[in-house]
């Protein structure tokens, strides 16, 4: 959850001041306590109060999920995959309703998703994080075999014929493979894998026999078990529909943003999409914003290279320029370097495409 969003929902319902707001914003800020964690040391409310207040100011139900013991046709309402990516926690059916609990209530677009992925409507239920994120762990953190359950699932199912008889592509069908249940799972899937490897980047490229689907981590390229050839194409305009891209556009490169909360965490995908003689190759940048150490005495730099880039810096004119390969840490080091000469007394503007991380003060 967003603690800006909450704290302005509680002064909106009067629990606390602006002057409050602000001081609770700077210790969770410091501290590294959750949002409840400090209201409770403040002893502005208990832990159920705020979850009771913060369901209130949302029009949702409150619910203790502390001796849950879930069935499991319940379990069975969102597959592991999509319950780990989104972090919610299904509470039960009622009609065509899943009443859920997510980590985030905040965020709209999660359960707008998960009503896309399930085909079912969602109610959003209100529960301490910290209850949801041990019946997660509890119930799915286990399921190391749903990868592969959806592997067998895609490689049973048939191919549909997304081209006409002469040769177009037909984008309606394309559209309606692409957001199939089995191809949202298995997406959702990877980008879920990758950011919990800590992966820099994600490739998806189609051979003449065979679909990659590879992660970078460290500087070094590892591959995942393989989806089966023929679903390339969908799984690529899955990802497209995502970044809002062009599906029936092909032949020339795009470029989007994906924005999705994993595991509780906010991450920017950056989209490019080549033409390629087998079909589009796409790249997905992870950039994990909540792992982003933007200062510069942080970064573990040798003491003569960190002088030396303070000083550069520091300079009125001139160039600094930062390269190495994906993953080395150019984003990293420059948006530091910007962070550092970003004063009260200073006027920072920058010229960027895409802008990667949003720093107050700086244009």
């Amino acid at each position: 959850m967003n603690p800006t969003q909450v704290l302005e929902l509680f002064v909106e319902q009067g629990i606390i001041d602006q002057a409050q707001q602000e001081d609770v914003a700077a210790e969770v800020a410091q501290s590294g306590k959750t949002l409840p964690e400090v209201m409770v040391d403040y002893q502005i409310c208990t832990e159920e109060q705020f979850y009771q207040t913060l369901a209130s100011a949302l029009g949702m139900d409150f619910m203790d999920l502390g001796e849950m013991v879930p069935p499991n046709e319940t379990l069975r309402l969102i597959p592991a995959g999509m319950a780990l990516l989104h972090r919610a926690f299904p509470l039960g059916l009622e009609g065509n309703t899943v009443h859920v609990a997510l980590v985030d209530p905040l965020n709209a677009q999660t359960a707008e998703d998960l009503r896309f992925a399930i085909g079912k409507e969602i109610q959003v239920v209100v529960a301490p994080t910290h209850q949801i994120e041990e019946l997660l762990k509890k119930h799915y953190g286990a399921d190391a075999g749903s990868m592969d359950d959806i592997l067998a699932q895609l490689a049973s199912s048939d191919e549909v014929e997304i081209t006409g008889p002469d040769g177009t592509l037909n984008a309606k069908e394309l559209e309606a493979e692409a957001n199939s249940t089995p191809i949202i799972r298995f997406v959702d899937l990877v980008l879920y894998q990758a950011v919990q490897d800590r992966a820099s980047d994600i490739h998806f490229e189609p051979f003449e026999m065979d679909f990659k689907i590879r992660y970078r981590v460290d500087g070094a390229l590892y591959e995942m078990a393989p989806p089966p050839r023929h679903l390339a194409l969908p799984v690529i305009s899955r990802v497209k529909v995502m970044a809002n891209l062009n599906i029936a556009e092909r032949r020339l490169p795009q470029d989007g943003r994906i924005q999705m909360t994993v595991a509780g965490k906010p991450i920017d995908l950056r989209v490019s999409t080549l033409p390629t003689q087998f079909g589009e190759s796409v790249v997905l940048r992870v950039l994990d914003r909540s792992s982003a150490n933007l200062n510069l005495e942080m970064l573990q730099m040798p003491p003569a290279i960190y002088n030396y880039i303070c000083k550069t810096i520091e300079k009125p004119n001139g160039i600094f320029i930062v390269t190495g390969p994906t993953g080395s840490g150019k984003t990293t080091t420059l948006y530091a370097a910007l962070n550092k000469v970003n004063t009260v007394d200073t006027k920072v503007l920058t010229a960027e495409d895409p802008v990667e991380y949003d720093i107050e003060g700086i244009i």
